[in-house]
């Protein structure tokens, strides 16, 4: 809610516009039956043909002035919801970017999708039912109970005594609907969650012919999702038959009360239709304001869901003071001293006392058995997680002293699985440098190997990029994320098991591309293939997060064990003696 009120707050003059709308909008609504009244004392009463003409046509005035004021009103409304919605969604999708990984994982890709969508959504549609509905209703409440007890002090306790009804019934109902809305929002996550998962694996699906069981999970969320909603309805559908017994009955006592009254000349009959006609208009605001404060528990359920998503503290954040200027003439571009790192709740460490160098101009390839840290070594580089023990180096400063805007600038990183963003083929490249001119992207393309497929291509550098890349072959897809990494030119590159969709042919002609064009950097190649890392400068050998041998591959194949074992399962003997 305080992020909400914080962006209110920026928004006064809006504000006071909606509020004078609202206020002209209750000034004619109210004239209408004042007008009602005056027209059966003055003109039917004493048969005046001039005063009804007259008072009908200012009837029809304060009638379309009323309209054109709801439609300024409404307007006004609209655009306060859309910069709402617009404000809330920057805020959240800046905090995303900001939130470790951790972070991410503890709310969950579904959530996430949900709170900065359907959320938002929730709370856009409820300002702008509030401010048509309730804003104006304290209003009505107030100047239609002024103009009764003008016309009837003793008529005035009926619509009293309606509303105070009125009011203990809603707050019974919302009481008890409060911690169903809460449900609901997350049977919302659940059936995100479960829909995201059937469309991103449908191929799994069909290839293992799960096409029941996913429908059986379906249902089941649906099912949940639509038991809470019934639930809830069920709770709202006592208010509408509640509000017209309390209308009738306030109805009823008036007519039943003014003529007595009017027998007894105290009133008129025109003041009584006015009366009831106030009561009418302050019962009916009353039930539209109620059907607004229907959605409040929900959107109370959807501003703790942002807030708490605002509230979170990063597990990764710059500190206070940082050390600014990187030594780039420093050839260790990358040390890592003693490192040791478990994931939250492990029991394990996942990496233990690592210890090496990547230096500039030469290659460090690693590689090791599925589970052995490799890809954790990735994420430690670019600080997408913080070393437990040890520290890791970037041209001779430790990288959490290095703002994380920097670090990633100082790393060019191509991710394990290859994902391109909907545009083009140009659009995803620049990426790695918005600046970069055409030749250079080009460059970076050819030294990727990607040139030739993209320059096949009909429209070239400008074909189409579907979401995720899904027009393209998984080969296509690396090329264009190396050559995307490579346009960025930084002090380090890493790529990990970015070759593992490459045919043999290609993946040596990008090898030795990098070998050659790349001399200024430090290439870190993680990999699940020897042949990928033969001409490596120094391969590091993980065995269960240990380092189990550095070196060369003709070293290492005589020293340890672990890659031995590895090159063998991979390579023929006479491979493996000629290398």
């Amino acid at each position: 809610m305080k992020y909400l009120a914080q962006f209110l707050k920026e928004e006064k003059k809006m504000i006071f516009l909606i509020i004078l709308a609202a206020g002209m909008q209750v000034y004619g609504t109210l004239m209408v039956p004042y007008f009602v009244a005056e027209m059966i004392n003055v003109g039917i009463a004493q048969k005046n043909v001039h005063s009804i003409v007259l008072i009908g046509l200012e009837m029809l005035a304060a009638a379309g002035f009323t309209a054109l004021i709801s439609l300024w009103g409404s307007y006004l409304c609209a655009d306060l919801a859309a910069r709402t919605g617009k404000h809330l969604r920057e805020r959240i999708f800046e905090k995303a970017q900001m939130l470790s990984v951790n972070d991410f994982n503890y709310f969950g890709t579904a959530s996430m999708i949900t709170r900065s969508t359907g959320d938002i959504t929730v709370i856009q549609e409820a300002m702008i039912m509030a401010a048509q509905m309730i804003l104006p209703t304290p209003l009505i409440l107030v100047a239609a109970v002024v103009m009764t007890a003008a016309a009837s002090p003793t008529l005035l306790y009926i619509p009293l005594a309606a509303m105070l009804l009125f009011l203990l019934v809603a707050y019974l109902l919302f009481r008890k609907a409060r911690p169903i809305s809460a449900i609901i929002q997350k049977r919302v996550d659940a059936v995100n969650q479960v829909v995201r998962e059937s469309i991103l694996g449908i191929r799994v699906i069909r290839a293992f012919d799960n096409t029941e069981y996913e429908r059986q999970r379906a249902d089941d969320a649906f099912s949940e999702y639509a038991d809470n909603m019934i639930r809830l309805n069920r709770t709202y559908a006592l208010f509408n038959p509640v509000v017209w017994v309390v209308m009738g009955i306030a109805m009823a006592a008036v007519v039943w009360v003014g003529g007595f009254l009017v027998l007894q000349q105290t009133i008129q009959v025109g003041s009584i239709v006015a009366i009831s006609e106030y009561t009418v208009i302050m019962l009916v605001f009353l039930m539209m304001s109620a059907m607004v404060l229907e959605m409040i528990p929900r959107v109370a359920a959807c501003l703790e869901r942002i807030r708490e998503v605002l509230d979170t503290v990063p597990g990764i954040a710059d500190l206070a003071v940082t050390y600014g200027q990187l030594d780039t003439g420093n050839t260790q571009k990358i040390e890592f001293q003693n490192v040791s790192f478990s994931y939250k709740g492990a029991e394990e460490p996942v990496l233990e006392a690592l210890s090496f160098k990547c230096e500039q101009g030469k290659t460090t390839a690693i590689i090791g058995g599925t589970g052995s840290g490799k890809s954790t070594i990735a994420a430690l580089m670019l600080r997408l997680y913080d070393v437990q023990d040890g520290r890791i180096l970037l041209e001779g400063k430790d990288i959490r002293g290095i703002t994380q805007h920097d670090l990633r600038e100082h790393i060019g990183y191509v991710p394990q699985k290859a994902f391109l963003f909907s545009g083009t083929i140009t659009d995803n490249l620049l990426m790695g440098n918005k600046n970069a001119t055409l030749k250079e992207l080009r460059r970076a393309a050819r030294i990727a190997q990607a040139d030739s497929f993209i320059s096949s291509l009909e429209q070239g550098y400008d074909s189409l990029v579907a979401q995720g890349g899904t027009n393209f072959s998984g080969g296509q897809k690396q090329r264009l994320c190396i050559a995307r990494a490579l346009v960025k030119k930084s002090p380090v590159y890493l790529f990990d098991d970015s070759f593992s969709a490459l045919d043999y042919k290609t993946d040596a002609a990008l090898r030795n591309a990098l070998k050659h064009e790349m001399r200024d950097a430090a290439v870190v190649i993680i990999a699940q293939r020897i042949s990928t890392i033969l001409d490596a400068d120094q391969i590091i050998v993980l065995d269960a997060g240990k380092i189990a041998g550095i070196g060369r591959h003709d070293e290492l194949i005589e020293n340890c064990g672990v890659y031995k074992e590895i090159a063998y399962s991979q390579l023929m003997e006479k491979e493996i003696n000629r290398t």
